[in-house]
């Protein structure tokens, strides 16, 4: 507090990551599972609409960078299947549609490997600390130097895959 003029100059304004270099993976993680108060550089507060905000430009970033990849494509082909499938059986009420849905069903089980609710990353910062010969500080590695190195072992592994299916 600044006597002579009897007020405080304390600074509250936000300070928000603007970037996937910088943005660390593990606050990321906690905006992708809806704690969006996590794009701040000090989360004092419940999120609010400036924060979501934030967050869609964060994430533009890295749908700009990176793009949806075609497992997620087709996991968001098969929700929608399941989707038409659903209105329609409530629409005819034909039962055959239930068969259906519990083969789309089966099919998103096998899809929550990749697209689960977060936990699963833990997994995947295992295999990659592996992959790289120590383990990785998801408050340390930023957004973008992660799915770097997740294509970069998606890559190495296509190769060992290819050259396993080449010598048999």
């Amino acid at each position: 507090m600044l006597k002579w003029l009897g007020k405080t100059t304390l600074n509250t304004q936000d300070v928000y990551w603007v970037s996937i270099d910088d943005m660390p993976l593990y606050n990321w993680i906690k905006c992708n599972n809806g704690f969006y108060e996590f794009i701040r550089k000090n989360q004092s507060l419940k999120h609010n609409n400036k924060d979501v905000e934030q967050w869609g430009k964060i994430y533009d970033q890295y749908l700009e960078k990176f793009g949806l990849n075609d497992r997620y494509e087709k996991y968001l082909e098969t929700k929608r299947k399941k989707a038409l499938l659903q209105a329609d059986y409530v629409i005819n009420k034909n039962n055959f549609n239930k068969t259906k849905i519990a083969i789309q069903d089966a099919k998103l089980k096998n899809f929550e490997i990749y697209f689960g609710n977060g936990q699963d990353i833990e997994i995947i910062l295992v295999w990659l600390g592996k992959y790289i010969g120590y383990k990785i500080d998801k408050k340390a590695t930023s957004v973008k130097e992660y799915f770097i190195l997740l294509e970069e072992y998606g890559k190495a592994n296509k190769k060992v895959r290819d050259s396993r299916k080449g010598s048999v």
